[in-house]
């Protein structure tokens, strides 16, 4: 039962780092620091590993522990309101670079821009050649 309380210990501190490293995220999109973001985005590759490890190695749903659910929840609401917003700073971002090359589009413009000019195919996807 010890190696399990271990193993539990393990997962929980691995998930609370995660945790730390998404609110750093939060802070990093909000001061719009690219290059921090980029380096946050590195760290929580790793976090995410071996908070993945750690699961496997607990042998049981770590929902089944109020704690760590209440964690996990906070670590998925984190993880979305962090996509958002990454997703609108890079939206933003995208806009200026636009305007900047071609001032003489309207914002109509730049919408049917940004619509037509993403990658349609997802990677990985079955529609991937």
């Amino acid at each position: 039962m010890s190696s399990k309380h271990t193993a539990f210990e393990l997962f929980f501190n691995a998930l609370e780092t995660h945790e730390n490293l998404l609110h750093a995220e939060t802070q990093a999109i909000a001061a719009q620091h690219i290059e921090t973001i980029e380096s946050i985005l590195e760290q929580k590759d790793e976090s995410l590993q071996a908070l993945l490890d750690a699961k496997t190695e607990i042998g049981q749903d770590p929902r089944d522990n109020k704690e760590a659910d209440a964690l996990i929840d906070r670590v998925i609401e984190l993880q979305k309101r962090n996509s958002d917003s990454f997703r609108k700073l890079h939206k933003q971002q995208s806009l200026k670079s636009s305007k900047s090359t071609n001032p003489k589009l309207k914002p109509v413009d730049y919408r049917a821009r940004s619509a037509y000019s993403k990658n349609l195919i997802i990677p990985k996807s079955r529609l991937d050649i």
